[in-house]
């Protein structure tokens, strides 16, 4: 009986650290779309998206769909309206940060993406990394140890016709 409940913890564990949620994400994005999310101050920082779940971004971004098929996105979207004064922005192009830039339409809102491309990794800690090389570079954290909470945001795939 112990066996059974220490395998079903195992299989229903939260995760607890940012590792172990970027972890679950590349698990979970493998069966099912799921996208990784990363929120302070009710305001969704960075997002990052699999490829293999999400193939519509290439249409979005001109890049090697043989090599990026099965890799992931790490994006963030700033309404253009004034984003010349945006901090996330002035941070940004004040940076070394190299990153694909598409101004697009969300409903009646002009937006700008920001996004880098990394290919298939089963290493959390390195998605990890890439993704706080972007969050260094477009926040200010005064703080020893900023809050900020991770969410894995489950979504169904639309089927087309």
């Amino acid at each position: 009986m112990r066996f059974l409940d220490t395998f079903k913890n195992a299989l229903t564990k939260k995760p607890r650290s940012a590792t172990e949620f970027v972890g679950k994400f590349i698990g979970d994005s493998k069966r099912q779309r799921v996208q990784l999310e990363l929120i302070r101050e009710s305001e969704i920082i960075i997002q990052v998206d699999s490829l293999r779940q999400t193939p519509s971004w290439f249409k979005i971004f001109d890049v090697d769909k043989a090599k990026f098929k099965n890799g992931f996105v790490i994006f963030f979207i700033i309404d253009q309206k004034d984003i010349e004064k945006n901090e996330k922005y002035i941070l940004y192009k004040n940076s070394d940060l190299t990153l694909l830039e598409q101004n697009e339409m969300f409903e009646e809102t002009p937006i700008r993406t920001f996004a880098k491309f990394i290919e298939e990794t089963d290493d959390p800690v390195y998605l990890g990394r890439e993704m706080k090389k972007i969050l260094d570079k477009i926040t200010s954290l005064n703080e020893k140890d900023p809050q900020a909470l991770f969410n894995l945001r489950y979504l169904k795939e639309e089927k087309t016709v």
